[in-house]
């Protein structure tokens, strides 16, 4: 039987397709206290620190909704399923 050898002259193709980030936005409720919101931002989110967690949760309650992550689709879903543990409603929307 012949033996085939592969083309090595041959380059192969591939192109790159970025996803567009992604925004978590959470919306504003009536029943989880600021303290239960600043304590799932604190774990929710990458980074944040305790002001930050207060001024987004301030945020939420006086326009009724705030973006807390901008990233990618991945990041942004592990996000806002931890937000929603506690009952807020959250949404995941691309960011363009």
């Amino acid at each position: 039987m012949p033996v085939v050898r592969p083309d090595t002259a041959a380059v192969p193709t591939f192109s790159v397709q970025w996803l567009p980030p992604h925004k978590v936005v959470v919306h504003d409720n009536d029943w989880n206290t600021f303290q239960e919101v600043i304590g799932v931002l604190l774990r929710a989110l990458p980074g944040v620190g305790f002001a930050a967690a207060l001024a987004l949760t301030e945020e939420i309650h006086r326009t009724g909704a705030a973006v807390v992550f901008r990233g990618d689709l991945d990041e942004a879903e592990a996000c806002a399923v931890t937000i929603r543990a506690i009952g807020i409603k959250v949404t995941v929307e691309p960011d363009a």
